[in-house]
């Protein structure tokens, strides 16, 4: 409940108050923690049947729905009706329920390989769970790639696209996701400090740790820093908060600010942690003990 209403405060207050039913990411995560802690003992088969149910449905849903009605300009527009605000919810937001809460609900089940118990030995499985991601991250690929190729299907299933989330979109999704995680998992989190990495690797190592520790404070951040000053030159200039959005400057100089915000964002982090400053995870752990 704290991430939907940081979702919605996030919309009205950096985004814009018409902006604030558009299912961003921060009430998708808040919904899909909800809709895990309802799932989280229910059986694996039930779960994976689940999973390739809302792989089926989505695109239909999608498709009854009139999906690119409301992307019409490249982003997701809806009139202020209780229909438009659900159907944005359920099916046609930047992340509605169907089909993004497969991702989630695969991580559910992928998560013992990833991380098994603390109390399960683990010698002698490492191969099997390497093996096992291995297979199954390149399963995701390659099932991608061929649904890519099958372009008599609904373009809702073959084309590789974020908005909508497609079908093979989110095979792929699935299948670099698991691999990186279970990379980073053993690379990053196992090893961090061990004498026979380089200085290179353990600066490296920590820069990640910074960011996954702080990771919704710096989509926060990043979001503030370049919408506010857009939005305020935007009215000052021409009178439209939105009138310079996506259009003021070229991509080479935005990609070099980039840049510069990710190169500063770790050090500010690590000073904030040195006098532990509270940040929105701090707050988020403290509502929740």
């Amino acid at each position: 409940l704290f991430l939907i209403g940081i979702g919605f405060a996030f919309n009205v207050f950096v985004w814009l108050p018409e902006d604030t039913f558009n299912w961003d990411i921060l009430t998708f995560i808040g919904s899909a923690l909800i809709f895990l802690n309802l799932i989280r003992k229910m059986p694996t088969e039930v779960l994976i049947f689940g999973i390739i149910l809302v792989a089926v449905l989505s695109p239909a849903l999608q498709g009854i729905s009139d999906y690119y009605a409301y992307w019409i300009n490249g982003y997701f527009e809806y009139d202020w009706t209780l229909s438009d605000v659900v159907l944005g919810y359920l099916v046609t937001g930047y992340f509605p329920i169907f089909p993004w809460i497969i991702l989630p609900a695969a991580g559910f089940v992928i998560a013992p390989i990833l991380f098994p118990s603390a109390t399960t030995p683990s010698q002698g499985k490492r191969p099997s769970r390497l093996l096992l991601v291995t297979c199954l991250s390149i399963g995701c690929i390659a099932a991608s790639l061929s649904l890519q190729q099958l372009t008599f299907l609904s373009p809702l299933i073959y084309r590789r696209t974020m908005f909508p989330a497609s079908s093979s979109y989110l095979l792929g999704a699935i299948g670099v996701s698991t691999f990186s995680l279970f990379t980073l998992h053993r690379i990053v989190d196992q090893k961090p400090d061990e004498k026979n990495y380089s200085p290179s690797f353990r600066i490296l190592a920590k820069w990640f740790r910074v960011v996954s520790k702080h990771s919704l404070s710096i989509y926060l951040i990043h979001h503030m820093i370049h919408l506010w000053p857009l939005w305020f030159y935007g009215l000052m200039t021409a009178g439209e908060p939105t009138a310079h959005w996506q259009n003021f400057m070229p991509v080479v100089f935005s990609t070099i600010l980039a840049l510069f915000f990710c190169a500063l964002v770790v050090p500010a982090f690590l000073i904030i942690d040195k006098y532990r400053l509270p940040t929105i995870e701090s707050v988020m752990r403290w509502i929740g003990d």
